[in-house]
């Protein structure tokens, strides 16, 4: 008995002195971060086998901080995803209507907020119906959005993000991500910037951009900015400096039913079906029949993709979806945070807390501790084998929002991290694995907040180039796990 207590001792000496040397090697490093940046992290107990991982940590500091997740918060919405609605699960956009020879009526679509809905699917779907004989449509087209209510973007979002794909509106109805492209001609012949969007593309843009140099751009106080008009129409005024490259635009649609519409008007022509009345908005319960089905990829491939790129529409389509299937209503922000809080419970997972806003990270109302994170990930991590979640991360210098991510391009650290990214401005963090040298595998949560580099830059003026602060600090950190753990 005194034999094993001595052994229990000695081993628990020397957890706490390896915990404490590499918590050593940790906290000086926040130096590199400019004054006043807020940092949290968990380093977990390296392991060999995902049966192995603990929910112990071998170093941290502010674990229990409420921070602003970002996109790591769609870490939350893949495992609850996963967990409830299981990868099978599909989207499945529906025609209805009442078929009488060659005429259809009573004619309704019917979304569900399928993220991957595309205008080549809208036109796959007219092309079976013309299969079927369909030369007419009678009457009106109806709209149904019933799947969800409340707002598409959820409390505590940016507003003048609204503007811009990455922030589009997760509603039932989604078509080409409910996001138009396009460019901006500023060559220093202008004046005024032109814009170009495709000929195809229903919607109107307008230039009031001037070109000027960057002296007169700062003289000014001068920048780009956007203004939306009803039925899609936007004006784009400010001013920027002349390039002789275009600059890339991208618009989120301000009303995804009227902009469908006016797909649907031209795709109907294109596929020499009549139909002379009017698309409409509807709700009401559907009484007619189905006649086309349009079914997305599996959840699992949706998912993939939502975590590699960091796509907000798929995750808050997502959070909704889990909300109006766990609850049997329709879905909104609401009913997703509380069907999230319930689901992760039962599997050991307490949200209590936090504050679960929406399901993409882009609203700012979210509160998540690097705690809860990291238990989050240690439950992903040991159900790996049925979940295969860590094969939707990101991996440093290879894929994803890690591929170019500066401070992990290196020999050492390209291939080496699998983790979830979350930026906002002002914050940058990262949940995710991390392959030692002694190919050992450690989990870690790293949540920097409060982050402005701006004294550094003005202290750094007229010197060489460097690496930002953050760089700098993530290229540290990062080395000092494969190194040392």
């Amino acid at each position: 008995m005194l034999r094993i207590f001595l052994y229990y001792i000695t081993f628990l000496f020397i957890s706490i002195n390896a915990n404490a040397t590499n918590l050593d090697r940790i906290a000086p490093l926040e130096k590199l971060l400019p004054a006043g940046t807020n940092v949290a992290y968990i380093i977990g107990q390296p392991f060999t086998t995902t049966e192995k991982v603990s929910v112990e940590s071998a170093s941290q500091d502010n674990d229990k901080l409420l921070l602003t997740p970002a996109s790591t918060q769609k870490l939350l919405t893949a495992l609850t995803a996963k967990l409830y609605l299981t990868d099978a699960y599909t989207f499945n956009t529906r025609l209805h209507g009442d078929v009488n020879k060659h005429t259809i009526s009573n004619t309704v679509f019917n979304f569900i907020g399928d993220p991957t809905f595309t205008r080549d699917d809208l036109r796959n779907m007219l092309k079976q119906l013309k299969a079927k004989g369909i030369t007419s449509i009678k009457g009106d087209i109806s709209l149904n959005q019933s799947r969800f209510n409340g707002y598409n973007w959820g409390n505590g979002q940016v507003w003048n993000d609204q503007a811009v794909c990455y922030a589009t509106q997760a509603s039932a109805l989604v078509i080409n991500n409910n996001c138009v492209l396009g460019n901006l001609k500023r060559s220093a012949d202008l004046k005024t910037a032109s814009i170009y969007i495709p000929e195809y593309e229903p919607i109107i843009l307008t230039s009031q951009v001037d070109i000027m140099t960057r002296e007169q751009q700062q003289a000014r106080f001068c920048d780009l900015e956007v203004i939306r008009h009803p039925d899609n129409n936007y004006t784009l005024f400010g001013c920027i400096t002349p390039s002789k490259r275009n600059l890339p635009l991208s618009f989120a649609i301000s009303d995804p039913a009227s902009y469908f519409a006016a797909v649907l008007k031209a795709e109907l022509n294109q596929a020499k079906i009549k139909f002379t009345g009017d698309i409409i908005g509807n709700d009401q319960a559907i009484t007619s029949a189905v006649v086309i089905t349009h079914q997305s990829p599996p959840l699992a491939e949706i998912i993939s993709e939502m975590m590699k790129e960091s796509d907000n529409l798929i995750a808050d389509i997502l959070f909704k979806t889990i909300g109006a299937e766990y609850y049997q209503q329709p879905g909104n922000y609401r009913n997703g945070a509380e069907a999230m809080r319930l689901i992760l419970a039962d599997k050991g997972i307490s949200l209590a807390s936090n504050v679960i806003a929406d399901g993409s990270g882009l609203s700012r109302h979210n509160l998540v501790s690097a705690q809860t994170m990291f238990n989050v990930l240690a439950y992903a991590i040991r159900h790996d084998d049925e979940l295969q979640l860590l094969a939707t991360m990101p991996i440093s210098g290879v894929d994803g929002t890690l591929q170019y991510r500066r401070g992990l391009l290196t020999k050492k650290l390209t291939g080496k991290i699998i983790a979830k990214t979350g930026s906002l401005k002002g914050l940058s963090n990262l949940v995710g694995v991390v392959t030692t040298e002694k190919n050992h595998m450690v989990p870690f949560v790293l949540m920097v907040s409060g982050y402005n580099p701006k004294s550094v830059e003005q202290q750094n003026i007229g010197k060489p180039k460097q690496a930002s602060p953050l760089t700098q600090y993530s290229a540290a950190f990062f080395n000092t796990i494969v190194s040392n753990y």
